[in-house]
């Protein structure tokens, strides 16, 4: 965290537009969500009374995901009249912005120098710089991964040297190989020899970074993940030291866990992060909620991501 929340609190009640009883926030977004008891009231005040505060943010003790049902469990509490009970004013009333949070760069983030760009098939505008690149055919591999700044599945292509496993200990002071390494040394030396191949592979590879997503509508999970200060999962060990074993190999791919079954040392688990933070408070929250349900005629903007 980047807060010592433990000792803040959100409002006190003289401050608070809702009377908590003394519910710490993680007890009053529970209280809240029981039916009924967000009926008929902004929505801003009860995502104020169920935070904690800080001088520069202020933090709920729950996921994005939490957050989304949090405020549809207000709208369908409020579903004849939500549209009227976002805020107690309205934004025109108000010295600043609500813009909802657009990708919208001048130029690719991955290189000023790159040029052109494309759209895709829901709108956003993407980078169409082209790279082509050659490499040896005999030694070329590849691997898909997800690229999160792109949204989309990639493929990388690259070279794979020749090596052995053969240690440095392996040859004497006068420079002669164990023989129990030689078959290996030869084979690797072959390799190096057909290493020399002409670089005849050629791959063409699009920047495809968004450069601006200002025509999509985004989903409300989507908006509060890019206004969240704080990262999505976190990284959590076994125990407090990660140099301890690690008792939750199960979980981990085979690759993880047989280099760590052995080991003293735990790699960290991803979990979701069960905080949000936020540079403003909740009565400013309900006007971004506002701003996604504005999106589209008759409110059908997403709620969650697919």
């Amino acid at each position: 965290m980047t807060m010592p929340y433990a000792f803040l609190k959100a409002l006190n009640e003289e401050e608070s537009y809702i009377n908590k009883k003394g519910r710490l926030p993680k007890k009053q977004a529970e209280f809240l969500l029981k039916p009924g008891n967000m009926k008929g009231g902004y929505l801003g005040a009860y995502l104020d009374s169920c935070r904690w505060g800080g001088e520069t943010s202020v933090m709920y003790e729950m996921p994005i995901n939490g957050m989304v049902s949090f405020i549809q469990n207000w709208m369908e509490q409020n579903k004849d009249n939500f549209q009227n009970l976002f805020h107690e004013k309205k934004i025109k009333e108000l010295y600043r912005r609500f813009e909802l949070p657009h990708i919208d760069y001048k130029v690719c983030p991955k290189g000023e120098e790159h040029k052109g760009t494309i759209e895709d098939s829901i709108g956003r505008v993407r980078c169409a710089n082209k790279t082509i690149k050659k490499l040896k055919p005999s030694f070329t591999t590849f691997f898909e991964y997800f690229d999160e700044s792109n949204k989309m599945i990639r493929m990388d292509y690259l070279e794979c040297t020749p090596t052995h496993s053969i240690p440095d200990d392996a040859w004497n002071d006068k420079g002669d190989l164990n023989p129990i390494y030689k078959e290996e040394y030869e084979s690797y030396n072959d390799e190096m020899d057909r290493f020399e191949e002409e670089p005849t592979f050629a791959v063409t590879d699009f920047c495809y970074s968004i450069i601006s997503d200002k025509k999509m509508i985004l989903p409300l999970e989507t908006i509060l993940r890019r206004l969240n200060l704080e990262t999505d999962f976190e990284l959590v060990y076994c125990k407090q030291d990660f140099m301890e074993p690690c008792n939750r190999l199960d979980e981990l791919d085979d690759s993880s866990r047989e280099l760590y079954e052995n080991s003293e040392q735990c790699p960290g688990h991803k979990e979701i992060n069960e905080e949000i933070e936020f540079p403003f408070d909740g009565w400013d929250l309900a006007f971004y909620v506002q701003k996604w349900w504005w999106q589209k005629p008759k409110g059908r903007s997403p709620l969650f991501e697919k």
